[in-house]
């Protein structure tokens, strides 16, 4: 059984920087920011962001959020979109719960006054996505939603003098005294800051910086999903990597994301011989879900011995183009491509993690006290496959749920206890951290990325154990080297659970294994420091 550290760094409570809040939520994307401003306007809150508080996936987010509004659509037709994206393993009740109160959170939105795309006579314009059997995609400033979104909570969050900002500080630890949750270790300006609270919400995001290849920005190093592994929870999904097929490849710039809504306006997919592939391998073509999208670029990439193929939307209008895609078209013009003219060259990347810490209704982790929403919970609402712009909407439901919950909870007092830990390590850690995070990176890509085997994943599995091992009486000094530590624990449970499931589901596609078993593999992998458990 692989042992972990239980803290990262020395802290003292007594000589060290405390502070007491009500309640403390780490990360600024949708679904941290969300949950603050829900909160009660009493409560004193403390938000926390690893670097300012607009970096976050959720500023990256180019599609926008689902909700079925359209006068042909409703929360049934919704539901079996999700089921059925999620390839047998969505938690039913957690997604009947996500597309029940999808639009009474967007018009909280709208109440807000959020800019959504609107059409002459006032009424919200919908998009399509793949795998949604209705337009139902609310968008932004055409494919800019999540920073739109970011901006404006932002700024509604300056009025709010019940909350205080961090900004620039690393999450390290979650303090517990009995089993529950009571406060946080940080990071800032290389000076530790203890903050004690009542409540603890972990919106801290995914952990996509673990590939080479991501659509995620650098602060995605699973931070907080290591962190409350450490403290005690439960992890659930994590082998569940979501790829995206459609991310531009350009010798400048190998993450920026081409939105799924480029397909659902009609863009088609050529490979390097100028030929479509994609009727080829799903009826539903380039409308296909995301996984089989990305499944099929591979192996078309593999077949024709090329390193992308391309994206047409060259057949629409230059005006819709401009207009329905602004900052696709602005960023590939700055690199000297012209979408209006010329074909989009594309490659999958990993883009989204369906895995995360276990979470209930309202976002109760298994540690009392510490809840999770965002891409760090593992709702099991996504499945084996998100359906594309659930993720936002996932955000909003359970941060106002989480918010809701602890708005209808008696406080009490915040609990503020003496600790010192020693890590009691003795050794330096050794060699340039930056190039043990880039090779780890790289061997995530090769062994458990798109597509997985037997032999690969024990390979990188016993790559992690070693570095693990050889961790375990070194210091840990730096936040790089604190990163480094839960990208390599985070890697350990994502390639463990992946070399566990014997099957092909959604995401997840084992070669060794090409098919979906339902008999035996219809459940979910959990993992804590007592080892691995089945959730059915």
């Amino acid at each position: 059984m692989v042992e972990f550290k239980r803290y990262c760094v020395d802290f003292d409570t007594k000589s060290d920087d405390v502070l007491k809040f009500d309640v403390v939520i780490v990360g600024t994307g949708v679904a941290g920011l969300y949950t603050t401003i829900n909160l009660d306007r009493s409560l004193k809150i403390a938000l926390i962001t690893k670097e300012s508080i607009q970096i976050s996936n959720t500023t990256l987010a180019q599609g926008g959020i689902a909700a079925p509004l359209s006068q042909d659509d409703s929360p049934d037709i919704h539901y079996m979109d999700t089921i059925k994206a999620g390839a047998g393993l969505c938690d039913t009740h957690m997604v009947r719960i996500l597309v029940d109160e999808a639009i009474e959170n967007i018009n909280i939105l709208l109440k807000m006054n959020i800019p959504f795309d609107l059409d002459d006579e006032g009424e919200i314009v919908l998009g399509q996505e793949g795998a949604h059997s209705r337009r139902r995609i609310v968008h932004a400033s055409g494919d800019a939603t999540g920073r739109i979104i970011s901006e404006h909570l932002g700024l509604k969050l300056k009025s709010y003098n019940n909350v205080t900002v961090f900004e620039n500080t690393f999450l390290v630890d979650i303090l517990t005294d009995d089993d529950k949750a009571i406060g946080v270790v940080l990071k800032r300006k290389d000076k530790n800051l203890i903050i004690f609270a009542r409540y603890i919400v972990l919106a801290s995001g995914g952990y996509g910086y673990l590939y080479k290849y991501t659509t995620n920005p650098e602060v995605t190093t699973g931070d907080g999903c290591a962190a409350a592994l450490r403290c005690g929870t439960k992890l659930v999904d994590m082998e569940l990597v979501q790829f995206h097929p459609t991310v531009l490849y350009h010798e400048k710039n190998k993450s920026f994301l081409i939105s799924e809504a480029v397909r659902g306006e009609g863009g088609i997919l050529y490979n390097i011989n100028n030929e479509r592939f994609m009727p080829m391998y799903h009826p539903q073509a380039e409308l296909a879900p995301r996984d089989i999208v990305s499944r099929s670029i591979y192996f078309e990439m593999k077949r024709t011995n090329s390193h992308n193929v391309f994206l047409d939307i060259t057949h629409l209008d230059s005006q819709f183009i401009k207009k329905r895609f602004p900052n696709i078209y602005k960023t590939c013009l700055e690199l000297g491509l012209d979408i209006t003219k010329e074909r989009i060259p594309v490659a999958p990347a990993q883009h989204y993690s369906m895995g995360g810490v276990l979470a209930d209704e309202f976002g109760k982790t298994t540690v009392e006290n510490l809840f999770v929403c965002g891409e760090a919970a593992g709702t099991r609402v996504h499945g084996a496959n998100r359906l594309a712009s659930n993720s936002l909407l996932e955000g909003l439901v359970f941060g106002r749920r989480i918010a809701e919950y602890i708005n209808g909870s008696n406080i009490g007092e915040v609990k503020e206890v003496n600790v010192l830990y020693n890590c009691k390590e003795v050794k330096e850690f050794e060699g340039d951290v930056m190039v043990e995070i880039e090779t780890l990176r790289s061997k995530m890509n090769e062994f458990a990325g798109i597509v997985r085997n037997k032999e690969g994943l024990e390979c990188l599995i016993s790559y992690i154990l070693d570095k693990l091992y050889s961790l375990t009486k070194v210091k840990l000094q730096t936040i790089k080297q604190i990163e480094y530590y839960n990208m390599l624990m985070i890697g350990y449970t994502i390639a463990s659970a992946a070399l566990m499931r014997k099957e092909s589901r959604g995401s997840h596609y084992r070669e060794d294994f090409p098919y979906q078993d339902d008999v035996n593999w219809k459940k979910h992998l959990v993992f804590s420091l007592n080892g691995w458990e089945v959730l059915e």
